[in-house]
């Protein structure tokens, strides 16, 4: 590829900007809509015979369409995905920035309160995409980038798991920088949530102490076993960080905090909010993990785990915007484990496009879930209304009988329905048909659900039916920003006290 070539007659290439083994970017002119954008030509593995290869063009342009339907604030977004000469593209968003890896290189290290700052976008991306039912699987400082104004924006998710898929055993290809495996991936497991939050705060770990959490080798069989020990030497230049490094690169992936958790966390030491300190070891213990399950694909979010209390109020003009938009870009990396466990930058994939305009969500949870501030005014809580007894109220007084409050849904198929009538507009009723499972995955907790539902403008419902605990329902959004879905979902729902609640979903 030259500069000048136009790829699928529409987008003319005009610098290259970087690229490694898996792949090259370049910033082009979309000569049809007349703006800048990077586009990524994905590299396939030259070993592969031809149905390997056509297998992994076609699951890459699935993909990266499922993707290209999503945005955030904190990610790349995905414009087009196209194939021109056989090869994949990944036409994204263009953002002048440099990626964290670039900034290590130049400064070493950074303070805590940078890193921190930092990785609160990441995270709320994260907690975005997991809302999403999607698993980055290759956090590291190349994948971060850093723009003007001190916005951070994550790239580089979701079709390396295709090439993992595809090529896998069969030919040694290896998905995933090393340094920044979880545990439980190194000995072979399934990428799940919990490791993307290990791999954050391997990035993180790294970004303040100037080395990954298990060092540095020219031998990558030494550092995957020193990675699957889980063993690390505890941080010393971490300040208020250290205890959240800790936790996020616990061996045992169930000991792990949520993204969405710790993205909230992250704004507090930012703004230099004291944290509870936390004991930490002369020496790491290592842990087996227990075993995880891969969760399975969400399209509809659910939301945090603990919203973030209300107080927080300089970073909300960049929180509220991370966590409005309950979606995913995807772009693509192809990482190879070669003999010198590299992580070169892939080029900042970098953007001039604008997030979604939409209204940005409150943080704050339904009233009365909020305990670190409580109401200073006595109009802000009021008592029920009583309803009136026959003294108060005779029948023939003319007064309206008082409202009843509906039975709820008797079956799951009509849990659903009435759960998809209450939205957008009814977010704080539909909350409490999920369960604290699903409000915590796959959505990531409240302010991950107001923000995706800030961003629909209607939803249907149709064609819903259940059998035993489970429903599928057909649904079309119209989003604010013009565009429309249509999706059918199944929902697995658990029986509380005689309420139907939502507890899984699956895309179909």
């Amino acid at each position: 590829m030259d500069a000048g070539q136009v790829v699928a007659g529409r987008y003319r290439l005009t610098e290259r900007l970087g690229g490694g083994g898996m792949g090259v970017v370049w910033q082009a002119h979309d000569e049809r809509l007349r703006r800048t954008v990077a586009v990524k030509e994905v590299l396939l593995p030259p070993a592969l015979d031809e149905s390997r290869l056509g297998e992994i063009r076609r699951r890459t342009m699935r993909e990266g369409r499922i993707a290209a339907k999503l945005h955030h604030p904190q990610v790349i977004a995905v414009y087009d995905v196209i194939e021109d000469d056989d090869r994949p593209y990944i036409v994204m968003e263009y953002l002048p920035s440099t990626s964290l890896s670039q900034v290590l290189s130049e400064r070493g290290t950074l303070p805590p309160a940078e890193v921190a700052r930092i990785g609160a976008q990441v995270a709320a991306a994260l907690a975005a995409a997991h809302a999403r039912g999607v698993v980055h699987r290759d956090i590291k400082p190349a994948n971060i980038l850093v723009g003007e104004n001190d916005t951070v924006k994550l790239t580089d998710f979701g079709v390396s798991r295709v090439v993992e898929d595809v090529t896998g055993t069969s030919t040694g290809t290896f998905v995933g920088t090393p340094a920044y495996l979880a545990p439980e991936v190194a000995r072979g497991q399934d990428v799940t949530f919990a490791a993307d939050a290990y791999s954050l705060g391997a990035t993180l770990y790294t970004a303040v102490e100037g080395r990954p959490p298990a060092g540095r080798s020219a031998n990558p069989m030494l550092l995957l076993h020193r990675i699957a020990s889980g063993e690390f030497t505890p941080p010393k230049k971490a300040g208020p960080l250290t205890g959240l490094l800790t936790s996020l690169l616990a061996a045992d992936p169930a000991q792990r905090p949520n993204v969405a958790e710790v993205s909230a966390r992250l704004f507090e030491i930012a703004e230099g909010r004291e944290v509870p300190p936390v004991a930490v070891p002369a020496a790491v213990p290592v842990a087996a993990p227990a075993p995880v399950a891969a969760p399975e694909p969400a399209t509809a979010p659910a939301a945090p785990a603990d919203p973030p209390p209300a107080g927080r109020r300089r970073w909300r003009p960049i929180l509220a915007l991370a966590a409005l938009c309950v979606v995913v870009a995807v772009t693509t990396t192809l990482i190879t484990l070669n003999a010198t466990g590299n992580d070169d930058p892939p080029a900042d994939e970098n953007a001039s496009g604008q997030a979604p305009n939409v209204p940005a969500a409150s943080d704050d949870p339904p009233a009365g879930t909020d305990e670190d501030e409580p109401s200073t005014s006595d109009n802000q809580t009021s008592e029920p209304a009583t309803p009136p007894t026959s003294a108060q109220a005779p029948a023939t007084s003319g007064a309206p009988p008082a409202k009843e409050t509906p039975a709820p849904p008797a079956d799951p198929a009509s849990a659903i329905t009435s759960y998809y009538a209450l939205m957008p507009g009814g977010l704080e009723q539909a909350w409490t048909r999920l369960t604290p499972k699903f409000q915590t995955s796959p959505a990531g907790g409240w302010s991950g659900y107001t923000g995706y539902w800030g961003t629909v403008a209607s939803v249907r419902a149709s064609a819903a039916s259940g059998q035993g605990s489970t429903a599928e329902v057909t649904l079309d959004y119209v989003y604010k920003d013009g565009r429309r879905m249509r999706e059918r979902h199944r929902y697995g729902l658990v029986n509380q006290n005689g309420t139907w609640l939502i507890d899984t979903v699956t895309h179909l």
